[in-house]
């Protein structure tokens, strides 16, 4: 781009020349590499998309879950054991160290 003296005068030259030649060696000319495209997937990784596509598959709420502690709960006959649920929070805050 070339940018003139004139005040708002913007104008635009490009020159497109050919690929560029490779520099030459002092060695010589040097024969061209064979083109292959290789990929090699660890069996960690073929796991981890195992279990990426098992995951896909099970949906985010658990409906029949839900519905049962619903239904429990409309029939007041829901009674969670309080000591093992403030027992899941503490081992649940631990493992993710959230600290408040």
């Amino acid at each position: 781009m070339r940018i003139s003296g004139k005040s708002g005068s913007v104008s635009s030259t490009q020159g497109v020349a050919g690929a560029k030649p490779a520099a030459s060696s002092a060695s010589g000319p040097v024969a061209p590499a064979a083109a292959s495209d290789a990929l090699q997937v660890s069996s960690a990784a073929r796991l981890v998309a195992v279990a990426q596509q098992a995951l896909a598959a099970v949906p985010d709420i658990r409906t029949d879950k839900v519905e049962a502690i619903k239904s429990q709960l409309d029939a007041d006959a829901y009674h969670p054991d309080g000591e093992a649920v403030a027992e899941g929070l503490i081992k649940e805050h631990k493992a993710y160290g959230r600290h408040s």
